[in-house]
């Protein structure tokens, strides 16, 4: 294969991350923190902005990563002069085992340059602590998700080409292609023995269960607390709704693949409503497996006089 094409492969792996939301946002960019100590870390960010430059929406870190988290932004953009301003806040879920309180939390000033095609975001940052101390300093860069899903289409077709000549491997076939590609980011996934955490503000709280792919007779036990809340669920694509209800100190959601069905693997679509946030999630879990999903309690801050 040609190294160009692989080599174009590698970056597009590393930064091809696309929206986990049904919800269709004005802005959507991707690309990395490039730290000064020159670490880079995936970064994306999606969002709206109303007619007085006011914008409102989600951040993803370290997405597919050990420590993937989604955070809200909020800031303003002059569609004039380019420039965008935000600050992360109030995390909706992480893979990571920090602490809320231990949180770097990104606040950006950059500009759009170039092509509006491209739409391309580059500034500075600073990461800040929930404390005000800063934890990090770097750039942002980031590119339009329609500019990097046209590239990847031409890749493929690229890859198409090379194999009337010579033979291409399956598997990278199956990798870039733009459909599955594509998808592969789609979603909140956690893998056999991951954990992610996500946060609440209610007591109650609404979960729904569907089969994502095929339905080949996926069965799955979840417990709350190792008390089960549901038990041996045959998984279909109609929707399952049961109520959890939460206490303040400890909930941890354990979902269990009792029977992976005819496909081998699990795949459980789980919804999870509070009054002010939705989660989607999806367990993709091996037979015998399981993934646990911590539900942490958040108290509602005061305002200051």
């Amino acid at each position: 294969m040609n190294k160009s094409i692989l080599i174009f492969v590698s970056l597009l792996s590393f930064t091809s991350l696309f929206c986990q939301e049904s919800k269709k946002f004005d802005y959507e960019l991707l690309g990395a923190l490039v730290l000064d100590s020159n670490q880079l870390i995936s970064y994306k960010i999606v969002f709206n902005s109303n007619d007085s430059g006011f914008i409102e929406g989600y951040s993803y870190t370290d997405l597919s990563g050990e420590n993937e988290t989604k955070s809200y932004i909020r800031g303003y953009y002059n569609p004039k002069n380019k420039e965008i301003q935000f600050k992360e806040s109030d995390i909706l879920y992480t893979k990571s085992t920090f602490l809320p309180d231990e949180f770097c939390f990104v606040s950006f000033k950059g500009r759009f340059k170039g092509n509006t095609k491209k739409k391309l975001l580059e500034g500075n940052f600073i990461g800040i602590y929930n404390d005000r101390d800063t934890c990090a300093t770097g750039k942002v860069k980031l590119v339009s998700t329609k500019f990097v899903e046209k590239k990847i289409k031409k890749l493929y077709k690229k890859v198409e080409q090379i194999e009337k000549i010579t033979k291409v491997d399956s598997i990278v076939k199956a990798e870039i292609n733009p459909d599955t590609y594509l998808k592969k980011f789609s979603e909140t996934k956690i893998k056999s023995g991951e954990k992610v955490s996500v946060f609440v503000y209610t007591d109650k709280m609404k979960m729904e269960i569907w089969d994502y792919g095929i339905e080949d007779g996926d069965i799955i036990t979840i417990l709350n607390n190792d008390v089960p809340i549901l038990e041996n669920f045959t998984v279909t694509k109609k929707k399952k709704t049961i109520i959890v209800h939460l206490n303040n100190e400890k909930n941890l959601l354990t979902v269990k693949t009792i029977n992976s069905g005819k496909l081998k693997t699990n795949t459980t679509k789980l919804k999870l409503y509070d009054f002010r946030r939705q989660y989607e999630v999806i367990a993709d879990l091996e037979e015998g497996k399981e993934a646990t999903i911590n539900v942490v309690r958040l108290k509602v801050k005061k305002e200051q006089k």
